[in-house]
């Protein structure tokens, strides 16, 4: 899951490094589904194991840490060739996505797959530094991480006696699909092919064309409080006159603090508090965007409380009126009070609110470590632009002063093309890659930031109606659309023929000692052409 946070406007692996596994069961906290006769069983056991990974793939490595993944076997049908299905871990604690990716556990069975999910360096477990987390993340980069899960996949190959014709599957939402594109990209020999959605990977200064709309995250805000997406006729223009309008500006502080029950200890001065407020607002509206599933879900709040379904349209109800005139200030600051609070007051036991508070603990955490993989790397352009469709004020993306910024929080300037340079951009992808799928949710607001169509015949996109983040890798629900599921099956689909390409491009490879120079079939070195 990509954070939300705003705070922009406002080698080659080791070898002969030990696996060292300390195994311990780990209990799921959602059952695993049986995927052909639809009934519910309890796994025996998803064995919570160990990796020793090396601080840095790329130079003589300092140390290492241990690396954490979750490995489940029991479908695993190594006689028939099954497949590794392969999570790439995102900026959180992997349990999250161990207990949230059904399309995963829904497929093993069918598929014989041994199910692998990954989790991050620096997040939940995976601690390089578990004294100090935060201490020294010179080694919190993508292309580390992605020398990690490279690692992990060839001592899990050796572990089980993966045949060369056994195919690796990679699967990831959010950052995890970002990963999983570019797993692939990279590293084809490791990855045969990866679902990859809600990805943004597109969202990049060198990759995203100079005519894209930079401002697409805004217009995916905008769009989910507007009736086409199931809410109120009023509450994008009541939320438009705090952003693009920006009418708090126009309330006295004391009103403020009173109408949004600030604690006494909030120490925003006055002169910020509406802008602090707006952006308050705003975080609240950019989660829930991206949790607008239609069924309650933990998902969003880290598994740490839940938000009902479609919670924007929840929110928007205590806009449903059209507050905007002078007359009816006070009414419009409760509505707003009310749309935030289904966000941040999930527990309902919150008695005041803190304007630079995390909704919890966990997100903290995250929060920081990932402003430090923006700054440093994920460097991905959001700017905004009042149009019609797009309900906050202008603002274009300026790289040059969010670059600044980076520098102010952090001592460094970002790579600002790294991306571009390290993977090219999809017009090169349509040319060198494939077997990829990429999906986006409609209700999404990081949609457009992804590549919403497709680039070749195994290079797929796909849009999902009514759908928000990554809601297709979820476990099936009774009140998923007949489009979600059509994609899923879809991405499956895609799967079984990556598998089967595998098994039998290699059925009718050549003798790899015969591609070796000096060594080919019927080829004598001694032999010279006009003999």
């Amino acid at each position: 899951m990509l954070s939300a946070r705003r705070t922009i406007f406002l080698g080659a692996f080791a070898a002969g490094i030990a696996s060292a596994i300390r195994p311990r069961a780990a209990r799921f906290s959602h059952p695993v589904p049986h995927h052909s006769a639809g009934a519910w069983f309890e796994a025996p056991s998803c064995s919570e194991l160990f990796h020793e990974q090396p601080l840095d793939h790329f130079a003589p490595s300092p140390g290492t840490f241990p690396q954490r993944y979750f490995l489940y076997d029991g479908n695993y049908r190594r006689d028939a060739g099954g497949p590794m299905f392969f999570y790439l871990g995102n900026e959180m604690d992997v349990t999250l996505y161990v207990n949230a990716t059904g399309l995963i556990w829904e497929n093993a069975r069918s598929f014989g797959a041994l199910v692998v999910f990954a989790e991050h360096r620096y997040y939940g477990a995976s601690q390089p530094f578990p004294d100090d987390p935060t201490s020294d993340l010179r080694y919190l980069t993508t292309g580390q991480a992605l020398m990690d899960y490279v690692g992990l996949v060839g001592h899990l190959k050796k572990e089980y006696g993966f045949a060369p014709s056994d195919a690796v599957v990679g699967f990831g939402g959010s950052y995890g699909g970002m990963l999983a594109t570019w797993g692939r990209l990279r590293f084809p020999h490791v990855w045969d092919g990866a679902v990859a959605a809600s990805a943004p990977v597109v969202a990049f200064e060198g990759v995203m064309a100079a005519t894209d709309d930079m401002d697409f995250y805004a217009v995916g805000e905008t769009f989910d409080v507007m009736p086409a997406a199931g809410a109120g006729p009023h509450c994008e223009t009541n939320l438009r006159k705090a952003f693009a309008a920006g009418g708090l500006t126009r309330v006295d502080p004391p009103v403020l603090r009173s109408a949004f029950h600030l604690c006494d200890t909030e120490d925003a001065e006055d002169a910020a508090l509406a802008t602090s407020i707006a952006t308050w607002i705003n975080e609240a509206l950019s989660y829930m965007a991206m949790g607008n599933f239609p069924y309650r879900s933990t998902y969003i709040l880290n598994g740490d409380g839940s938000l009902p379904p479609f919670p924007v349209r929840v929110a928007c109800e205590s806009l449903a009126e059209d507050l905007t005139h002078d007359d009816r200030t006070e009414e419009w600051l409760h509505g707003l009070a009310s749309f935030a609070a289904v966000y941040y007051n999930y527990t309902g036991s919150i008695m005041c609110n803190t304007l630079s508070a995390p909704v919890n603990e966990e997100s903290r955490i995250v929060n920081e470590l990932w402003d430090y993989q923006y700054c440093s790397q994920i460097f991905m352009v959001l700017g905004t632009q009042t149009t019609p469709t797009d309900m906050f004020g202008n603002a274009p993306w300026d790289g040059d002063a969010v670059a600044r910024d980076c520098a102010a929080r952090h001592g460094f300037l970002p790579h600002r093309r790294h991306f571009a340079d390290a993977y090219g951009t999809p017009a090169d992808w349509a040319r060198s890659a494939s077997n990829i799928v990429w999906s986006q949710g409609e209700y999404d607001p990081w949609r457009g930031g992804g590549v919403i169509s497709s680039l070749s015949d195994t290079l797929v996109a796909v849009v999902i109606p009514g759908a928000a983040h990554h809601l297709d890798l979820f476990f099936s629900n009774e009140n998923d659309t007949d489009e979600v599921i059509a994609v899923r099956a879809l991405e499956m689909e895609h799967v079984r023929k990556w598998v089967e390409e595998k098994r039998t491009g290699y059925a009718h490879a050549p003798d790899p000692g015969a591609v070796m120079l000096g060594n080919n079939a019927g080829f004598d070195p001694d032999r010279t052409e006009t003999e």
